[in-house]
């Protein structure tokens, strides 16, 4: 997972708050602005998925994940801190069939979490807690029991997903003819947006192993 640094809440989401601190019983998610909240959070993630790192288009292609679920930690339903951009898409009319997204946020569902239990992509140390592979496959760390949960509960290493991140990898860098410098130039870029905010899909995949690479090209020369 890529880390996420969270700004402050959107202005909508702001003025809701005050305009019913009073008559707090409109104070629910169903309530929300969401639009207003998904579009400062695509800003925010690059218009990637907090899990995958998939690429999210428009608002219409996402859904408001709520990290601590809301079950768990009900005071947090409405807090910008607990909320992330995550596909699949929850907008009708957008809606994909739940058997393409057998990853990510929808299999987390309502798992219970806690620091010994998940690593969030809000955690500074988060991109540090996962190594990804030229195969596409993921791994925690060694002995980081936290990140290999992680995975578990998000099926981050699912066929479908391991499959997307390889064929990216490939095309961005094993199949790319790159030199040693130019990899590892790309294992920075890749991390960075695009003139339009975008950053591209599975960009710390591909950094990884860019890295990786670069490393392997000049041990061999």
């Amino acid at each position: 997972m890529r880390r996420i640094i969270k700004g402050q809440e959107p202005e909508a989401l702001r003025c809701w708050k005050d305009e019913n601190a009073e008559v707090p019983q409109n104070l629910t998610y169903e309530n929300m602005p969401k639009p207003a909240v998904k579009a400062q959070m695509l800003v925010e993630q690059g218009h990637l998925c907090g899990y995958t790192m998939q690429r999210i288009q428009t608002v219409d292609d996402c859904h408001i994940e709520h990290i601590k679920p809301q079950r768990q930690a009900p005071d947090l339903i409405i807090d910008y801190n607990n909320l992330l951009a995550c596909v699949p898409s929850d907008t009708p009319g957008h809606r994909p069939p739940m058997s393409n997204f057998p990853y990510g946020a929808k299999k987390k569902w309502g798992t219970q979490i806690d620091q010994n239990t998940f690593v969030s992509p809000l955690q500074a140390d988060v991109e540090s807690r996962f190594r990804y592979l030229p195969n596409g496959s993921i791994e925690s760390t060694a002995g980081d029991s936290a990140a290999e949960n992680t995975i578990k509960t998000l099926a981050l290493d699912h066929g479908q997903l391991t499959d997307l991140r390889k064929a990216a990898i490939e095309v961005r860098v094993l199949d790319a003819g790159l030199s040693a410098n130019e990899a590892r130039a790309l294992s920075q870029t890749v991390m960075a947006a695009d003139s339009t905010g975008r950053i591209p899909e599975f960009c710390l995949a591909i950094s990884q192993v860019a890295a990786w690479y670069a490393d392997r090209i000049r041990g061999e020369n």
